[in-house]
């Protein structure tokens, strides 16, 4: 199985996934939810200075949900 193209992100969680792997992260205002189900997928992790994109979680921003790939 492969984890990465398996994941199916909703837009909420795609946008914070992006949102929390950027250089100038903002993360007032993100989706706990999103955030949770993330860290649940091992995409973010939480530390004390916010949430956190793993490795993982940047493979997937860099090859884009698949789900998001047939909305085009």
């Amino acid at each position: 199985m492969d984890l990465e193209n398996d994941l199916r992100l909703t837009r909420h969680e795609w946008e914070t996934l992006k949102t929390i792997g950027g250089v100038h992260r903002d993360c007032h205002g993100l989706d706990d939810a999103a955030i949770s189900a993330l860290v649940a997928s091992d995409l973010a992790v939480v530390t004390p200075d916010g949430p956190a994109i793993t490795a993982m979680g940047r493979r997937v921003v860099v090859r884009g949900s698949p789900q998001l790939w047939s909305s085009c």
